[in-house]
């Protein structure tokens, strides 16, 4: 099979994600890369594992200082010029001889433009309808505004909604041009189907447990894993553990990205409420998992998150996982075996923390059932196994069922 490959993507888990099933799938098919310059190439890059990687010239305006509306007007512009990008990628996959697309997310428009112009069968990975347009009763907001920032808000908000209705009708038209839509939940799929009006199909991602390993010992900390930003719930974690009775442990928060009002914030709110905090970004993968592998615990509270990865990433490291009871984590924890699931109020979080970071054999027994766990359920093998399923349908729908 010959695959035609397109992403868009940030760091973080949903990149790391696209990495682990593109690897696996060039161990038996051949697959070309074609993503704009917008992409997340570095951290990890497409070359590892493709037959060839297209990086196509695309560069958002930078913000005129005091351009008021002219910044608006430009980013419109870079819609349309993303646009034009993907209907000249889509004519170079449609002329040459692949069996079928395989589309992963937008930073941008969520779902890629590429898909409108497709004459192949595409699958389309969607890890989430466009946040910014649901669960609107669980966005949470980062650090006031300053009277400044009110004011441009306020300018701005007109044409903030045309963008949005722009970027929202775009990424809607997108998705529904896909043949396949797979997404990595059940939450998600329902997500899915209540936004977009579309069926997708699941396939759950996984976990490399070779790399993703057990140490004999237990650290001196509490981890999270996270994009520095207001709805991954990281404000709740310091509350929650401001609530746990001392001596208690260090707080950890890992990120790709950073946003600095999300930081200034946590940073000032642990040390209103006395907690020991601690963030890092953009660290290594061999420095990522030794913080794995070295916490007493992983802390989990993002709003409605669609999966999330990196409680697999915990489990195949053997650390129990204190999870929100909501979004993906009731479909990856299970409370009481391999963590807890707890509702999201402060002090019944601050109460498992402190229950389990009390007690080590505790701790090492949750550990020892989420990695096993890990190996059992949420093997990559299994996952990319689905997803190649789905896509020889698309092409041998009769030898793929025999």
């Amino acid at each position: 099979m010959k695959l035609a490959v397109y992403h868009n993507l940030p760091s973080g888990g949903a990149r790391r994600a696209f990495q682990e099933v593109c690897s696996r799938l060039a161990a038996k098919h051949t697959l070309d890369v074609f993503t704009p310059a917008t992409s997340d190439e570095t951290f990890l890059s497409s070359a590892e594992f493709a037959n060839k990687v297209t990086v196509l010239p695309f560069s958002p305006r930078r913000s005129v200082r005091m351009g008021l509306y002219l910044n608006d007007f430009r980013r419109l512009l870079d819609l349309r010029d993303l646009d034009a990008v993907c209907r000249q990628v889509a004519e170079v996959i449609n002329a040459g001889d692949y069996d079928v697309a395989l589309i992963d997310a937008c930073r941008i428009t969520q779902a890629p433009s590429v898909l409108r112009y497709l004459s192949l069968p595409s699958v389309y990975y969607c890890h989430e309808p466009p946040r910014r347009f649901i669960h609107k009763e669980a966005r949470p907001s980062a650090a006031p505004l300053t009277p400044y920032e009110r004011a441009r808000s306020w300018w701005h908000w007109p044409a903030e909604k045309i963008y949005d209705r722009i970027t929202s009708k775009l990424d809607a038209g997108n998705a529904a041009a896909a043949t396949v839509i797979l997404t990595n939940s059940q939450h998600t799929r329902a997500t899915i189907g209540q936004y977009y009006g579309l069926d997708a199909r699941l396939a759950y991602l996984g976990v490399d447990s070779d790399r993703f390993h057990p140490t004999a010992s237990l650290g001196d900390y509490v981890l999270s894993v996270g994009t520095f930003e207001a709805h991954k719930g990281f404000d709740f974690l310091v509350r929650a553990m401001a609530r746990c009775p001392n001596p208690r442990p260090r707080l950890v928060l890992v990120g790709n990205e950073d946003s600095a009002r999300v930081s200034v914030q946590l940073h000032s709110q642990a040390r209103a409420l006395g907690v020991e905090l601690e963030t890092l970004v953009g660290i290594d993968h061999e420095r990522l998992v030794s913080l794995y592998q070295g916490a007493t615990a992983f802390l989990y509270a993002p709003h409605k998150e669609p999966f999330g990865l990196v409680i697999l990433e915990a489990m195949a490291c053997g650390i129990p996982v204190i999870a929100v009871s909501e979004g993906g984590p009731l479909e990856s924890v299970v409370d009481g075996v391999t963590g807890f699931l707890v509702p999201r109020d402060e002090d019944a979080f601050a109460e498992t923390i402190s229950r389990v970071i009390s007690d080590r054999v505790l701790a090492r027994d949750l550990g020892a059932r989420a990695r096993q766990e890990a190996l059992v359920r949420w093997s990559w093998g299994a996952a990319v196994d689905a997803i190649e399923t789905e896509l020889l349908s698309l092409i041998r729908p009769v030898e793929a069922v025999a």
